[in-house]
């Protein structure tokens, strides 16, 4: 965890996926091997959908449908000697609707609610559009954020620079202003290359230490 200044922090900017929901990154590490997919083979199939062919990131960014996506996964899997269902396939890594797969993590819900009665916070998601109600639903949005950044309606997606200079810019607030929660290290680094602090999620008691320190620096109240 990279050392931060809570003095410093204006605002704090959290990741949905893997911060408030669990699930997500693993799910799809071992979706190849609860099919009956060798983890290596799958490995390379992942590689090419979610980081060199940037097929998820066109979902993301609202560009290609999900059923799109779940069809050319079929299609990877069928060709490895590997049938898959079209339902199976959408369902790659469960979604952020389901409580069953990727539950709250209401400490976290929690440490954010009282961030917010002492700074401005906003959510910042590499999400989708069949997802956006689903999760939506789960989470006290406007009680929560005073900004949320949706990759599917913005048009890009972390870690692309544009993605945070629109953060940066709804809050009014510069990079070294601003402490950004996410579990992939790809995205603070982008992030840490505009000046934003960060914290990589891994352990939650590990986020709530200090989190809990900057809420410190600021009274209730704003």
């Amino acid at each position: 965890m990279h050392e931060i200044d809570p003095t410093q922090v204006r605002a704090v900017v959290f990741d949905l996926g893997g911060v408030f929901l669990e699930g997500g990154p693993d799910r799809v590490k071992s979706f190849g091997p609860r099919h009956g997919l060798g983890q290596e083979r799958w490995d390379a199939i992942r590689q090419e959908l979610f980081v060199l062919g940037d097929l998820w990131g066109a979902v993301e960014r609202a560009e290609l449908s999900l059923e799109r996506f779940g069809q050319e996964l079929q299609s990877r899997m069928a060709a490895q000697g590997v049938p898959i269902s079209l339902a199976q396939a959408l369902n790659f890594m469960g979604t952020p609707g389901d409580p069953e797969r990727m539950p709250v993590r209401e400490e976290i819900v929690g440490a954010c609610r009282a961030l917010k009665a002492r700074m401005p916070t906003a959510l910042l998601t590499n999400n989708i559009r069949e997802w956006r109600t689903g999760w939506r639903q789960r989470l006290d949005v406007a009680g929560l954020f005073d900004l949320v950044v949706d990759s599917s309606e913005v048009g890009c997606r972390k870690p692309e620079a544009e993605i945070y200079r629109l953060v940066e810019a709804g809050l009014g607030l510069p990079g070294p202003s601003l402490l950004f929660v996410d579990d992939l290290g790809v995205n603070l680094k982008a992030a840490r290359q505009r000046g934003w602090q960060t914290v990589k999620y891994e352990h939650t008691a590990a986020v709530l230490d200090v989190l809990g320190r900057v809420a410190a620096t600021r009274a209730p109240g704003r």
